[in-house]
């Protein structure tokens, strides 16, 4: 009898588990792709989040991807032909739109959308996929009830990496200024995967953008923002604090939270908080409704309860109507879209200089 909360192991699964490391090799740590191995693949080693290190002689052949942050990177990297299964899927509309068409050949290993719920993969349907690496963005991904853990994939032989760019608490060590984990997480998958190259190039082209704005801000004053996420309620708000990948993008833009100071990724406020940090713009951040025109009107309402809310009336931001959009999944997943993030907001801060 299985322990409890452990990876499922029949007999049955143990041979699809087993099947799919012998006909894939590399993170089997024995090859039997002789050519992936001898060719031009060098064997690499990478830390994740909680600094498990996961090891390759060959690219994988059987990947999962437990949450559409990773899953969005992975398809960046051109390496979407290897994703055998993902867990929650995307809403749809929301991802981008060239990749819609391979997005919708994938199975979905956690069931259809189901909005403003997560559910984890659960490991029998995690074990059928064969996989021989599982890629997770946040650690509720491997930790919820009815997950695989790390260490249950670990014990089957099966390496798997927790990225650090979105809620990695451990690899946030000082405030997030620059995009450098989205970075890391890029170049870690790209040279798993064999495509470092592919990596470099993604990375350069962020820089570039990037950088660009930086040189068309010069020495413009930060604007100080409030990043309002409507979506997490308003009865009492959560200010992403300098650990979240909102910051780097405000900063970036030529932007200042007024929670700056906070050393940690979310943290509970009230709203007479806010009004005494007298922010000249609010930030609002919505969840991609995957319809531009329920996207616009969820900013609109956004948007209507800060313009007549009692307590921000006093604000620089509210008597000078000053508000910037972003959507969640640019702005605040930490991915390549950060970029463009960066740039429609240095564009809403700063319209005479980023245009």
């Amino acid at each position: 009898m299985p322990v409890k909360n452990r990876f499922p192991r029949p007999r049955t699964l143990i041979v699809l588990l087993l099947g799919a490391l012998c006909a894939c090799g590399g993170p089997s740590g024995v090859p039997d792709d002789t050519k992936a191995a001898a060719g031009n693949y060098a064997p690499v080693t990478v830390s994740d989040c909680g600094g498990r290190q996961a090891s390759f002689t060959a690219p994988p052949k059987r990947v999962v991807a437990l949450t559409n942050s990773v899953l969005e990177i992975l398809f960046w990297l051109g390496v979407q032909d290897k994703v055998v299964g993902i867990g929650s899927p995307p809403k749809p509309g929301t991802f981008p739109p060239r990749f819609e068409p391979d997005l919708a050949k994938i199975p979905k290993l956690a069931g259809e959308y189901a909005p403003g719920s997560y559910k984890p993969v659960p490991r029998e349907q995690l074990a059928a996929a064969r996989p021989d690496f599982v890629v997770g963005g946040f650690s509720s991904n491997f930790d919820s009830n009815g997950a695989t853990s790390q260490q249950e994939l670990a014990e089957e032989k099966i390496p798997s990496y927790l990225a650090v760019s979105t809620s990695c608490a451990a690899a946030a060590k000082s405030a997030l200024t620059g995009l450098d984990l989205v970075y890391r997480d890029i170049d870690s998958l790209g040279k798993v995967f064999g495509v470092p190259d592919r990596a470099a190039k993604l990375i350069a082209d962020m820089r570039r953008r990037t950088d660009g704005v930086t040189a068309k801000l010069g020495g413009a004053a930060p604007v100080s923002v409030f990043p309002f996420e409507f979506d997490e309620g308003t009865q009492t708000p959560y200010a992403p604090g300098n650990r979240q990948g909102v910051n780097p993008v405000i900063t970036l833009a030529g932007g200042r939270s007024v929670f700056s100071d906070l050393d940690k990724a979310y943290q509970k406020v009230s709203w007479e908080q806010v009004a005494q940090r007298a922010p000249e713009a609010i930030l609002l951040i919505v969840y991609d409704k995957g319809v531009k025109a329920d996207t616009d009107a969820e900013f609109a309402k956004a948007e209507q309860f800060v313009r007549t809310f009692p307590g921000l009336s006093g604000t620089p931001a509210v008597k000078q109507g000053r508000f910037a959009r972003l959507v969640y999944e640019e702005g605040s997943n930490g991915g390549v879209r950060n970029a463009d993030a960066v740039v429609s907001l240095a564009h809403q801060l700063h319209p005479d200089r980023v245009r």
